[in-house]
């Protein structure tokens, strides 16, 4: 199915969490079938429509029950196993703990219509909430969409029913609010799960870049529920978005210690930016135009002599401001700001949280302030051969 490219449990890259089942089994997103796939399908084109990003990475989780839902035909409870067993799927006996785990962790923005009532006391901030959770909806015309909503704020016996009734689902299975701090520095580690062939943490061929259940002192699988192996510490990383013309054309990453070259085509490697872009642009983008580095927990960019120059977007709640960069300066990025190869081409980082969570340049902004009222960080390199 096309739509699958869409799939991740890459932590690094994935920008909403979805319920998979409720989307499944929900009639009114159209069909006549009680439990329908093409549901899915219909709202990742929605996300990425709604996040002018042709290619968006949604981290997929579902309740276990779907595999196995006769409701669905077995060509889809086919497609469902092969997601789970290539790493594109989370599997879990239920989904919700696990949903919001990763919204908490992460600031992943979650698709499902479900209100999570039986959680708002362990997350405090669902409660109307207007920024991290969007609604799938049957459009006018018969398409799927998706739309910001507001979430509820129930009466004190709604929660303590719903929170009853999760206890009965979940028999015994103690949920707990992680701060997100601590889920970071799991995050910074690789793991192993010793159970044969677990699709998140498998094997060193194919390391684990999905988010561990921490319990208590325990670092788990949440397929198998077992504590993982410690395999060492995992290089952090950051991505990086190509737009042009306002739609995300290709993504990529940038791992600390590895500087990245981008252009049109970089010699000895690098990001080639011609494929994504159209010749207009491609005119005024230099060869290697400039050079990325992720360090410390920042971002930064560097233009040795590109032939147009490069600018940096800010972007601020009442307008935006563009300013030159200057050749040979190394320019920490901070949260809200881009880099601005052509007018109609940016390299964008993503707005992930624990990306610029903690901002190492200017000590007065907090992890909750917006770095862009910091005034930009620089630092002068020599000029010397980068292509």
């Amino acid at each position: 199915m096309p739509f699958e490219r869409r799939l991740t449990l890459d932590t690094s890259a994935a920008e909403y969490v979805i319920d998979v089942a409720n989307v499944v089994r929900e009639p009114a997103l159209g069909g006549e079938r009680a439990a329908d796939l093409a549901r899915l399908a219909g709202v990742l084109d929605a996300l990425a429509d709604f996040a002018r990003d042709p290619a968006v990475q949604v981290y997929a989780i579902t309740d276990r029950a779907l595999l196995t839902d006769g409701r669905l035909t077995a060509a889809e409870r086919h497609d469902l196993g092969r997601w789970y067993a290539g790493g594109k799927l989370e599997v879990l006996p239920r989904a919700d703990d696990r949903i919001l785990e990763l919204a908490d962790a992460l600031g992943l923005r979650v698709v499902s219509a479900d209100n999570f009532l039986d959680f708002h006391r362990a997350y405090p901030w669902i409660p109307g909430d207007r920024d991290r959770f969007l609604r799938p909806v049957l459009q006018p015309d018969g398409s799927v969409g998706v739309r910001p909503r507001i979430m509820p704020v129930p009466e004190e016996w709604q929660v303590s029913r719903k929170e009853e009734e999760g206890l009965l689902l979940q028999a015994g299975v103690v949920r707990r609010w992680e701060p997100s701090a601590r889920h970071r520095a799991v995050l910074s580690r690789e793991w192993r799960c010793p159970e044969p062939g677990c699709p998140l943490f498998g094997s060193a061929e194919h390391p684990g870049t999905a988010l561990p259940r921490r319990r208590k002192d325990q670092v788990l699988c949440p397929t198998h529920g077992v504590p993982l192996a410690d395999a060492g510490p995992r290089a952090p990383r950051a991505q990086v978005k190509v737009v042009m013309d306002g739609t995300v054309r290709g993504r990529f990453m940038v791992t600390e210690g590895e500087p990245v070259a981008v252009g049109r085509a970089p010699a000895g490697g690098g990001v080639a930016l011609g494929a994504w872009i159209d010749d207009t642009a491609v005119e005024s983008v230099s060869r290697t135009h400039v050079v990325l580095r992720y360090q410390g927990g920042a971002l930064s960019v560097l233009d040795e002599r590109s032939a147009n120059g490069t600018r940096v977007r800010r972007r601020l709640p009442d307008r935006d401001t563009v300013l030159p960069l200057a050749r040979g300066i190394v320019r920490i990025l901070h949260r809200g700001e881009s880099v601005m190869l052509h007018d109609r081409l940016e390299l964008l980082p993503s707005g992930r949280q624990f990306v610029f969570e903690d901002d190492p340049t200017d000590g007065t902004v907090g992890p909750q302030e917006s770095a862009a009222v910091a005034e930009p960080t620089m630092m002068r390199l020599p000029l010397h051969g980068m292509e």
